[in-house]
Formats: structure tokens, sequence, C-alpha cells
């Protein structure tokens, strides 16, 4: 199955070697919401969230029933497989 939607924000500055609340806070700042309440993984421990060095987010998700990756790429033309698959 695919999800779509909107790509509305991409964090790339994001600081290294900080404490987990410095960098909750400044996840934050940047997203205008709570580090808890929107990153899938934010029950894992902090080593494991802080080697991330970018985060992005998606407005509209919706899953397309019957629709592989694939699929949705030729559909668009697009002949190369994306960058970065999130799961």
């Amino acid at each position: 199955m695919v999800a779509v939607g909107n790509l509305d924000k991409v964090w790339l500055a994001v600081p290294e070697d900080v404490a987990a609340e410095e960098l909750q806070d400044a996840f934050r700042s940047y997203f205008g919401a709570e580090w808890a309440e929107v990153l899938a993984v934010a029950e894992k421990s902090f080593t494991y969230n802080a080697a991330n060095n970018a985060y992005f987010a998606v407005r509209n998700l919706r899953p397309v029933k019957n629709l592989t990756l694939e699929q949705l790429l030729e559909k668009k033309g697009i002949g190369r497989p994306p960058n970065i698959i999130v799961s």
C-alpha cells in the first residue's frame, strides 16, 4: 500500500550533540508540535532519535489502496526510485 500527502516542512538544520530537552525544544520551535505527539519513534531512546539529521512533516496523509510504489512512479513518469522512503 502507498500513502500520499503534501510535504509541509523539512528540517535539515538539526542541532548536533545536544541534550534531549534542547533537541525537543528546537523541534517544537521548528514544527510547532511536541516531539512525543508527532514523532513516530518517540518512544525509542533519545540516542536512537538523536542520530537523525533531518526531519520532515507531511500534511493530509492518506492511504491509496491497490497502488504500489512502482505503479505510482510509473503513473507520475518518474523512472528512478525515491531517495527516501519512510515506513
